[in-house]
């Protein structure tokens, strides 16, 4: 596959460019929160291949989870 040099491929999934941007930096927010790493370039292409991965109620969803999982966690932690 060609490499993408523009966001052609990601404006079929977004009214415009401002669009898309708040959805990137929304999902990167999120992503950084949660402790993960972002390479701009991988979120993108993340983002072409399933636009609706990072959606508000799909963020959230993962933040529960997140949530949840670091509770559970710390309950199994035996604290110092």
């Amino acid at each position: 596959m060609k490499d993408q040099l523009t966001n052609e491929a990601l404006k079929k999934h977004f009214k415009d460019n401002f669009d898309l941007a708040h959805y990137a930096i929304a999902a990167a927010r999120y992503l950084i929160k949660a402790g993960h790493e972002v390479n701009v370039s991988e979120l993108l292409d993340d983002i072409q291949r399933t636009p609706k991965m990072y959606e508000v109620k799909e963020l959230e969803a993962m933040d529960a989870a997140d949530r949840a999982e670091r509770a559970e966690e710390a309950k199994e932690t035996p604290s110092a």
